[in-house]
């Protein structure tokens, strides 16, 4: 894992949608540590930069070069960090589709009416992207299940569930020990500063129904 922070580090890495490839993201990698080059003439120059299209395709992974670099040790390392990041985008979303998927048919089951929007997210490792969220209605309550972010100590990921448009009452989800843990504040638990550190409960049809039926006391 260092080793790939310290190479990830030599570049500049920036991702977007490849507006020629439907589907495909264009990595633009600049070195670094030569950001500036000379050219015969002693003036200093920008650095080339290496760009690449990279559509993931679930066996395998495409990479179609633009501005390929001369060396090939130097092109394997450039599709390695690309591959991870792919893989990483890939797995987030997919861990976030199944989440809403599965609080989809929770909430169909107990009563909610839901929707499924979209939300623009930013992310500097694996480029911008739009995430799944849920929104769930019942009476004259609102719910949004938002996610917040990929990365953070301690988990692979966080979705808040909030009552709108308030915000005042939120439960957080939390990625850990392979499954998603719900941290939520009930009335008459120990206060702490932070909801992260209130008592973790896995979630679980059960569990999620305890946190609607609260954030409606608490609406109400």
């Amino acid at each position: 894992m260092a080793r790939q922070r310290a190479t990830t580090s030599a570049y500049m890495v920036s991702i977007y949608d490849d507006p020629d490839a439907s589907g495909a993201l264009r990595f633009t990698f600049v070195p670094r540590r030569s950001l500036w080059a000379r050219d015969e003439g002693e003036s200093l120059v920008p650095a080339p930069p290496y760009i690449v299209s990279v559509q993931d395709r679930r066996e395998e992974t495409e990479f179609t070069w633009i501005k390929l670099p001369t060396q090939e040790a130097t092109r394997e390392e450039l599709e390695g960090i690309a591959r991870q990041r792919v893989s990483a985008r890939h797995e987030w979303l997919e861990k976030l589709r199944d989440l809403v998927a599965t609080v989809k048919g929770w909430a169909d089951h107990l009563g909610w009416a839901t929707r499924v929007v979209d939300k623009k997210m930013e992310d500097a490792e694996i480029g911008n992207y739009k995430a799944p969220c849920l929104l769930l209605h019942n009476e004259t309550i609102r719910l949004l299940l938002e996610p917040v972010a990929r990365d953070a100590p301690g988990t692979e990921g966080v979705v808040d569930l909030y009552l709108m448009p308030s915000y005042d009452d939120i439960a957080s989800l939390y990625y850990y020990n392979n499954r998603w843990n719900v941290h939520y504040m009930f009335e008459g638990a120990t206060t702490v500063g932070n909801i992260r550190d209130v008592e973790a409960m896995p979630l679980t049809k059960a569990n999620l129904r305890k946190v609607f039926d609260e954030m409606k006391a608490h609406a109400g």
